[in-house]
């Protein structure tokens, strides 16, 4: 079996933290995902923090760089993990691009800009360099199975869709916008934008918004104040059934049945709820970048999707508030 070598920039929450001194299955970091997959070598990690790259060291054994364009220039990975602050993602990419990488992996979102997406994607096509952004739900069955629940017709006509989120239009919320272009189209829908709130800094404010599609579908993204509230949630409702994923990491599963107190009235009724695992995300994330790489699947998540979600967002930023 051919190992490929890789680095992880950023150790923070979700680069190292989130499994620190845990053991369990699966994974919620990169770190993780990328040891236990007995396909890659992790070579070396960047970290700003001395005491967690001490410890690493001290742990692991890996080398732990305090500037990542050091690491960069120092050792050749064949694969690039990327799980550090928003902003710094597009420079970041732009540096990687010099080692000439086989792929890189990034958090989402991409970077800030609409530019900026497009910008990486042309130079990373040129350079022949995969892209993959870790859009979380893309790597996990229960959400292929609600597409493949919704986009069947087993809710019937898809009507309306509700979506509840915090954090930042492009941190959080592109997370969303993913899963409804997967789930209901990418067709031309007239966007009608609500109100903005604070995000999780000054480049990336929380909108509500709605978009009506040409077929009637309607969707309403709502904003929530800045909080570490787990709190998201999405409805998708139809004409024969429903899917709603809700704040408990599950999702449930409505159909359409006569209301056992009024005659000749129908109300949704819950069938079957599922249980989200996350922990499986990142290390199915790997496993299908590995496959890629061996050219024997493609890629689930590629930087292709980051630019049509970024194509919305450019919309949104850009429009103004709807005044009564």
């Amino acid at each position: 079996m051919v190992k490929f070598s890789a680095v992880l920039i950023g150790c923070g929450d979700i680069g190292y933290l989130f499994d620190r001194d845990k053991k369990r299955k699966g994974a919620l970091t990169h770190f993780k995902a990328f040891r236990d997959s007995g396909k890659f070598n992790l070579i070396a990690v960047s970290e700003i923090r001395e005491e967690i790259r001490e410890e690493i060291q001290s742990k692991y054994g890996i080398p732990a760089f305090g500037d990542y364009k050091k690491m960069l220039k120092e050792i050749k990975p064949d694969i690039i993990a990327i799980a550090s602050d928003d902003e710094t993602h597009y420079p970041m990419l732009c540096e990687s691009l010099k080692c000439k990488p086989k792929l890189v992996f990034i958090e989402k979102p991409l970077a800030l800009k609409y530019e900026e997406v497009k910008n990486v994607i042309k130079n990373f096509k040129k350079e022949k360099i995969l892209l993959q952004v870790n859009y979380t739900r893309r790597f996990l069955k229960e959400f292929d199975e609600a597409g493949t629940f919704i986009k069947s017709g087993k809710i019937g006509k898809p009507e309306s869709a509700v979506l509840y989120y915090s954090r930042g239009l492009t941190h959080n919320a592109s997370h969303y916008i993913d899963l409804m272009n997967s789930y209901i189209g990418e067709t031309e829908k007239n966007l009608i934008k609500i109100s903005e709130k604070k995000g999780i800094g000054d480049a990336d404010s929380t909108v509500s918004f709605d978009l009506i599609y040409k077929n009637g579908f309607e969707m309403r993204f709502i904003g929530l104040n800045p909080t570490k509230l787990a709190f998201a949630e999405i409805d998708i409702a139809g004409t024969s059934g429903r899917v709603r994923i809700n704040c408990n990491n599950e999702i449930e599963y409505y159909k359409v049945r006569e209301n056992r107190l009024f005659k000749g009235y129908y109300s949704y009724e819950l069938f079957k709820s599922v249980v989200i695992d996350f922990t499986k995300a990142l290390p199915n994330a790997v496993e299908n970048i590995y496959s890629a790489l061996c050219g024997k699947e493609n890629l689930k998540s590629s930087g292709e999707n980051s630019l049509k979600i970024f194509e919305l967002i450019k919309r949104i930023r850009e429009k103004e508030l709807c005044r009564n």
